[in-house]
């Protein structure tokens, strides 16, 4: 595990924290490529598990002499049954070394179809919790650097959320001219049923694109009703991990869209049958990450292009005091994926700091200092 720090701390109605707890993996092929996958740690708010289960479902792969390392699509797919995001990081790990071993970026060995390069991936830029000043400076710098969407959080104080949002959309039309930049808003189930539909009444007076996940996930006939009253389509977030979730969500016509994470779905086939049941639904669906490293964002953007998501959250990094992942750049509110095979990134984490998988952990395991990886 890595501690990635932040220099603007990350607050929603789950969270708060000024570092990212990173598990990273490295799987190395008998031809002697690697690769690489990193995942949030303390992330549990929307994984529902933590490090030291990411590192406790890894330790507990046979060891790599075992016979079974033949088929890590297997491995992986095993591990999502208990733990989402340890399987994620295996498959993505394995599929970054395998597409560097064929010599072809990682989006290319998603869809044989697409043989040509794809273009810039717009994506958003994240506003947290604060003040409605802090909304509009952090608002009136993505309109300036060329993003066309930006993503509020919400979910605490309707009042002080109203302010933000109305301080947003003053920001971005005042830069980029009225409605050139999308607004969405994510409350990450911070709201109760009533709360939820009077805000949308607001969010669609100031043009509010889309509302992620306002109410608690789990219960979906309370999604439902904030749809049926709703001014503004609602997606849901933490309600849905895999196409069976997705299915759930339309019976119940609880949301006009869906946000995906390979976080919650496991392996990227899942997400990839997450999606194909989203868009047999006819819902809305959206690409999502956790905050993350670049390693992370590579690993979106890659899908997203591998996968023909038009709408995508690929750069979770944007705060980031620190990395130790280079090699993908922004720029004009857009992700440019790396020419480079695999991931096309460069991981700067030490292999003999890694722990052999199928090593058991310690009872009562110390806490490793940011700059140590402990895992796998």
């Amino acid at each position: 595990m890595i501690g990635l720090p932040l220099r603007l701390k990350l607050r929603h109605h789950s969270v708060d924290t000024a570092e990212l707890t990173e598990v990273f993996v490295r799987v190395r092929l008998a031809d002697g490529h690697t690769g690489w996958a990193e995942t949030r740690g303390n992330g549990a708010y929307a994984t529902h598990h933590t490090a030291d289960d990411i590192a406790a479902a890894l330790a507990a792969l046979p060891p790599v002499t075992d016979p079974v390392w033949a088929g890590p699509a297997a491995l992986a797919d095993g591990l999502a049954a208990h733990c989402p995001p340890a399987a994620a990081l295996l498959d993505i790990a394995w599929r970054d070394a395998s597409a560097r071993s064929l010599g072809l970026p990682l989006w290319a060995t998603l869809n044989p179809s697409h043989t040509r390069p794809p273009g810039p991936l717009p994506t958003h830029a994240p506003i947290g919790f604060g003040t409605a000043a802090q909304a509009a400076a952090l608002a009136t710098a993505a309109a300036r650097a060329g993003f066309g969407r930006v993503k509020v959080r919400v979910g605490g104080d309707p009042g002080l959320d109203r302010a933000r949002i109305a301080a947003v959309r003053e920001a971005v039309d005042r830069v980029a001219g009225s409605g050139t930049v999308a607004l969405a808003a994510d409350a990450n189930g911070g709201w109760a049923p009533d709360t939820a539909i009077a805000a949308t009444r607001w969010l669609a007076d100031h043009g509010v694109a889309w509302l992620e996940q306002p109410v608690a996930p789990g219960d979906l006939v309370r999604l439902a009703a904030v749809r049926a009253a709703s001014r503004v389509p609602v997606w849901a977030d933490e309600s849905v991990r895999d196409a069976a979730s997705v299915h759930a969500v339309a019976d119940a016509g609880a949301a006009d869209g869906v946000h995906l994470k390979l976080e919650k779905a496991g392996t990227v086939a899942a997400l990839a049958a997450a999606f194909d049941a989203a868009r047999s639904r006819g819902l809305d669906v959206g690409l999502g990450q956790m905050d993350c490293g670049r390693l992370g964002c590579a690993t979106t953007a890659h899908l997203a292009a591998g996968l023909g998501v038009e709408v995508a959250e690929l750069w979770g990094c944007a705060h980031l005091a620190h990395d130790v992942t280079e090699g993908i750049d922004l720029r004009d509110g857009a992700v440019r994926l790396p020419e480079a095979a695999g991931l096309g990134v460069r991981v700067s984490v030490d292999p003999e700091g890694l722990t052999p998988v199928g090593t058991p952990l310690p009872v009562a395991a110390p806490v490793q200092p940011p700059d140590r990886a402990r895992t796998f």
